[in-house]
């Protein structure tokens, strides 16, 4: 169902829009990549520890790169102490956490928001039937591929942070690449393999996820063209990680903004003008993106003198991946399946329900990806304290990180609950949908508070590699909460909405009661640093 039509009114609108976020969005794309790439990526052997931190230092850089909203630190790495390996981690302060987690938060929130600008892309220029497919395409595209993304990031952050902060090697450098080379390489043999599986069976994983018939073909399409990247997709995400390891957070920030202005570009000329291909062009522009974002990555690692030669992955490689992926298979699938529960919870309440619960979560997945910046901290940072058992420099990362945690938490809280109340408008104009999703603000309120704190300790204890206790409290958490549900599918649309969002918030209190109970009894790796036990 096109949109346009004929007419000199609709040549208008064509035209504002074009004005409006063609022009500046080539302009910054353009000097993101093309003015600057020969000084960002220049050729020849990869410079040694004098370079500047990031991409390059030049007053040329430091002024493009405030031009799209990020600063670019033109330091020495040797006078750095975000950026120093082997110093002592507990001079970091709250401005340098501050410093390091800001530049993050835009690349955590870079790909939530733009999956919402595709989705509005599809739905204003291609019509309901293909916004519908976008659904259960993306569900397809993003969540399998995230099962396996996010223990390969998480072993990828473990083993990187471990060797900058010291250990055996000549330098920092070669023992981030010597750990990078376990995973890097991990990754690409399962991306190939993600790759093959999207190409040839997303009909039939669709078809057992019970897609409608109608929109099957289209839902296939979008996750065969966006799943033909993923073996770079999840290799980009590897590198990011290792950056972020190393305290890195402004070089991966560049490579995410330039990527995601070619995909808005993309979504412009494929999806509204010149090409009205619908999905198949958002999905296109998706793709390219992500191969910007590989090749911009690889080339970053290599001046960074990170980058391990590609090889066929052995045992030795799968080891320690291994050691982070039973634990978090579970900890993903376990969350997963918890949220999964709650849409069906709300489907069964009816299509009003549904429709608000679907206007919620979009709004709270958002927001509470405002902490993940703040759990990728604990994961760089506390790892070598912990080895090391230095008590109370410990104690002061965590305290200070914790500090944050519960400030930005705040805001982000009362930010989202104005956005939930005055904001639900821009996401459909049906009065009992908004009416459904003001009755919930409140309920989706604390579950959102309690998750912005409870993620930054989640990321502490994956630090800690206390996988055995995150398993143990989430899957009695999550439990719990299905118990709860099920009340919601007996009472026949008696519980509604802020029931469901209230069975979430006893899943986080449970997690949060078991966290807090293991730290202050000193059990676990984490718990045992922070109160060593006296002989």
């Amino acid at each position: 169902m096109a949109v346009y039509c004929d007419g000199s009114n609709s040549r208008y609108r064509r035209q504002k829009f074009s004005r409006r976020l063609f022009m500046p969005v080539v302009f910054s794309l353009l000097l993101c990549v093309a003015k600057f790439k020969p000084r960002l990526f220049a050729a020849g052997p990869p410079q040694g520890r004098g370079r500047t931190h990031g991409f390059a230092g030049s007053r040329e850089i430091v002024r493009a790169s405030q031009l799209i909203g990020f600063h670019a630190t033109a330091r020495d790495e040797s006078s750095a102490p975000s950026a120093r390996p082997d110093s002592n981690t507990s001079a970091v302060s709250k401005t340098e956490m501050l410093k390091f987690a800001l530049p993050a938060l835009g690349i955590y929130l870079a790909n939530p928001l733009m999956g919402n600008i595709d989705n509005a892309f599809v739905g204003r220029f291609s019509g309901t039937a293909e916004l519908a497919a976008l659904g259960p395409g993306q569900v397809l595209a993003n969540n399998f591929f995230f099962l396996f993304a996010a223990i390969l990031n998480s072993a990828t952050t473990g083993l990187v942070a471990r060797a900058w902060a010291g250990g055996s090697g000549d330098s920092p450098s070669s023992r981030v690449r010597e750990k990078l080379a376990h995973t890097l390489n991990v990754a690409f043999v399962i991306g190939i393999g993600l790759t093959a599986f999207y190409s040839l069976a997303s009909p039939w994983a669709l078809g057992k996820l019970g897609v409608p018939p109608a929109i099957l073909d289209k839902a296939s399409l979008y996750a065969r063209i966006t799943g033909a990247t993923s073996w770079a997709g999840i290799a980009q995400g590897v590198c990011l990680s290792a950056l972020l390891a190393t305290r890195d957070a402004v070089t991966p920030l560049k490579v995410v903004i330039c990527a995601q202005l070619l995909n808005l570009l993309g979504d412009f000329l494929l999806c509204c003008w010149p090409l009205q291909l619908g999905i198949a062009g958002a999905a296109t522009a998706t793709a390219l993106s992500t191969l910007l974002g590989f090749s911009l990555m690889l080339l970053s690692m290599r001046k960074k003198q990170f980058l391990p030669q590609p090889r066929l992955p052995t045992w030795t490689d799968a080891q320690p991946v291994l050691e982070y992926a039973g634990p978090l298979f579970v900890i993903t699938a376990a969350r997963i399946f918890g949220f999964s529960a709650m849409a069906l919870a709300a489907a069964s309440l009816g299509t009003p329900q549904l429709a608000a619960y679907q206007v919620i979560i979009s709004i709270f997945i958002v927001f509470v990806f405002v902490s993940a910046p703040l759990s990728q901290s604990s994961q760089s940072l506390l790892p070598s304290l912990i080895d090391q058992g230095d008590t109370k420099a410990l104690r002061k990362a965590c305290a200070n990180i914790f500090l944050i945690a519960s400030i930005v938490g705040t805001i982000t809280s009362a930010l989202y609950y104005v956005t939930i109340r005055f904001g639900a408008a821009a996401f459909t104009s049906d009065p009992v949908v908004l009416q459904e999703v003001v009755g919930a603000s409140f309920s989706s309120l604390v579950p959102a508070a309690t998750l912005l704190v409870l993620g930054t300790v989640d990321g502490a204890m994956t630090a800690a590699k206390d996988f055995k206790l995150i398993v143990v409290y989430q899957v009695t958490a999550v439990l719990a909460q299905l118990l709860l549900l099920r009340l919601v599918w007996q009472s026949g649309g008696s519980l509604g909405l802020s029931f469901i969002f209230s069975t979430l918030t006893l899943r986080l209190w449970i997690c949060a009661a078991s966290v807090a109970a293991c730290l202050f009894a000193g059990i676990g790796r984490l718990g045992g640093a922070l109160r060593p036990r006296r002989a």
